[in-house]
């Protein structure tokens, strides 16, 4: 047991502690700098340590155990700071506005990326973080799919370019249109990408408008779970199918995402029980700082020259993907509200 724990140590340690003194840093850039958030800077110190002085070999594995792993914790985790009653205190226009937006979010980006001649994994990493919940959708669909680093990166920078304009754009288009506390924060929550963006859109209009556009992106997060689900269902019978396995219901048990249900059951758990503040704090901080941490080994993995070859279409479909949801978004609130 001493001897497994002590070969787990020095197999995964060094690159883990490597990943955290990234993090650490890019969570102190991200609570100076809100408006890019500490995922972002996290990221983009990985991807430069990797481009300029690279990743030495032994760092590796606890890299790869972060990415792989350790995100799982995070979405488990993340699941205490949801409740049934959050949901239902937003209404049920609410939901109904979040279901339609993000389905229609994520088959439109889909359908964009295509026509825009993008290939591989990017259309569909693109539409899930433009549809559901931004960095925290790519990375958990791509351990799913087994997306390659420089996807899951570009993915992301995609998104994070719309992110930083939503901050300031969402409350100037909200004041032009007199648009009530209730009906921007659902509008903010249901459109834009990032939860740290969503708060900083919310809050700069109103108070009432961030508490609302906070619970409304909490119930987009959610549909991760059945998104999550049926990406396992459906990259495993094909990978099934191309592999010549017979039982494909056995391929499918052993691919499933487990750890989206211990989510949901954190989540009925803080629903039916009602945890202590503190501790659902708690638990959301530290799932949030895990993320820091996998944005990190995804820099770290990611090789610059196939980011190149990959061209500036990617970009464009995302900026064009969440002006799209945006206007889904608003047009759905303001026909609510009539």
């Amino acid at each position: 047991m001493i001897t497994k724990s002590y070969e787990w140590m020095k197999t995964y340690l060094p690159g883990i502690l490597f990943v955290l003194l990234i993090a650490l840093l890019a969570d102190y850039l991200g609570s100076t700098f809100p408006v890019v958030g500490g995922a972002i800077f996290s990221i983009l110190i990985g991807f430069i340590i990797r481009q300029f002085f690279g990743v030495p070999s032994f760092l590796g594995p606890g890299v790869g155990y972060t990415l792989k792993k350790l995100l799982k914790l995070a979405i488990i985790l993340l699941g205490f700071s949801f409740s049934f009653s959050q949901i239902a205190s937003v209404g049920l226009d609410a939901l109904v506005i979040v279901i339609i937006a993000v389905i229609s979010g994520v088959f439109l980006t889909f359908f964009i990326s295509r026509l825009a001649g993008l290939h591989g994994n990017i259309p569909l990493l693109i539409g899930l973080g433009t549809g559901i919940c931004g960095a925290t959708a790519i990375v958990t669909s791509s351990s799913i799919i087994k997306a390659k680093e420089e996807e899951t990166l570009y993915a992301v920078n995609t998104i994070f370019a719309f992110n930083v304009l939503a901050v300031f754009i969402y409350p100037l288009i909200g004041n032009m249109l007199n648009m009530s506390h209730h009906e921007f924060g659902i509008w903010a929550g249901a459109a834009i990408h990032d939860t740290s963006s969503v708060v900083a859109a919310g809050y700069s209009f109103s108070n009432d408008a961030g508490d609302t556009s906070v619970v409304v992106k909490l119930i987009r997060t959610l549909l991760l779970v059945p998104a999550a689900i049926g990406l396992s269902f459906l990259f495993t019978m094909k990978s099934a199918q191309n592999d010549g396995v017979e039982n494909k219901w056995t391929a499918i048990k052993k691919s499933f995402p487990v750890f989206i249900l211990f989510f949901t059951g954190a989540a009925a758990l803080n629903s039916f029980i009602s945890l202590p503040e503190n501790l659902t704090d708690q638990t959301s901080s530290m799932a949030k700082f895990i993320i820091i941490m996998v944005m990190a080994s995804v820099g770290l993995g990611t090789d610059i020259k196939k980011i190149k070859a990959t061209g500036l279409r990617p970009l464009l479909v995302g900026l064009i993907s969440s002006a799209i949801m945006g206007g889904i978004s608003l047009a759905l609130v303001l026909y609510a509200s009539q």
